[in-house]
């Protein structure tokens, strides 16, 4: 199998939380590497794969089993097994990182968007709702891609296969993040052999 790129194009303001508050500059951070620049860990994009994956699999385009050879499963009794499918962390490109640190110009990744709950029946603002999020302006992130060859399911058919469905499957994502109903996270994604 080639080693494949995932190309997370975000088209609009999205966030990924850390947990953390920022007092009063936000109530809520974007998740941040050590450089303070933003990503997409490993295992959330796997997540969006499998999802994805299985939504391909509920319309019949792949069988559930092989869903579960690539990405793992667990059992009834909690047993989890290990699936094929390896994937890093989405990032901003090599040249892309060093220009934004040795610039200093992280700080314009990032901006703080305020929401508010509406009272339905007076159509104003309910005390103490507003909240405000640090978001990640849209940009592209890669992330690598890869089977495990070592893994005891692995067969080179297995991988030819995954290769052949990808890029169709990613298709099927559209949003990733927090808050996707309040329209952040609005990706497209695409599949690179390098």
């Amino acid at each position: 199998m080639a080693n494949l790129q995932l190309i997370f194009n975000i088209h609009s303001d999205w966030h990924i939380g850390c947990g953390k508050e920022g007092g009063a500059y936000a109530d809520a951070l974007c998740l941040k590497d050590n450089d303070g620049l933003p990503y997409i860990p490993g295992k959330s994009c796997k997540g969006l794969l499998k999802e994805a994956f299985l939504l391909a699999s509920h319309s019949g385009w792949l069988k559930t089993s092989q869903v579960q050879q690539w990405f793992g499963q667990e059992s009834k009794d909690g047993q989890t097994q290990q699936g094929i499918l390896q994937i890093s962390s989405a990032q901003l490109t090599a040249q892309e990182r060093h220009y934004i640190l040795t610039k200093q110009a992280s700080k314009h990744l990032y901006r703080v968007l305020q929401f508010t709950a509406i009272d339905a029946t007076t159509g104003t603002a309910k005390p103490t709702s507003l909240r405000s999020l640090e978001v990640a302006v849209p940009m592209a992130l890669i992330a690598q891609i890869s089977l495990n060859t070592t893994h005891p399911n692995y067969h080179s058919q297995t991988a030819n296969e995954f290769n052949e469905l990808l890029p169709d499957i990613v298709c099927l994502i559209s949003e990733l993040g927090n808050k996707r109903h309040r329209g952040l996270g609005k990706v497209t994604i695409c599949v690179k052999e390098v």
